[in-house]
């Protein structure tokens, strides 16, 4: 629960810095996300989201979906759009994969 709390308090942040027009700030942000992207959709594309992962994010749905929700409100508001899909793109194969029915192993 704090390592979900803490990567939503990280994740606004990052997102009130892309907002806050200070050019350095907002450009550090921005590269920060882009680069924290990458690393989901490699996380994602290896296999990364199963077991004890997928377990991690089920119940904590309820913190995730407002920060993501706030990180894409900034991206959009701020021009950033490509980089806006494809973290709603890869935020959504990871909460499918992550909510799927596990396999029954005969």
């Amino acid at each position: 629960m704090k390592k979900k709390l803490l990567s939503a308090l990280i994740s606004t942040s990052f997102s009130l810095a892309l907002l806050s027009g200070i050019d350095s700030l907002s450009q550090f942000a921005f590269y920060v996300l882009a680069v924290m992207n990458a690393l989901a959709w490699l996380v994602m594309i290896l296999g990364g989201i199963k077991g004890e992962v997928a377990e991690g994010l089920r119940p904590h749905l309820w913190i995730s979906i407002p920060s993501s929700a706030f990180s894409l409100y900034a991206l959009i508001f701020t021009g950033h759009t490509i980089l806006a899909a494809s973290s709603f793109i890869v935020t959504f194969f990871i909460l499918l994969i992550a909510f799927r029915k596990p396999e029954v192993v005969a």
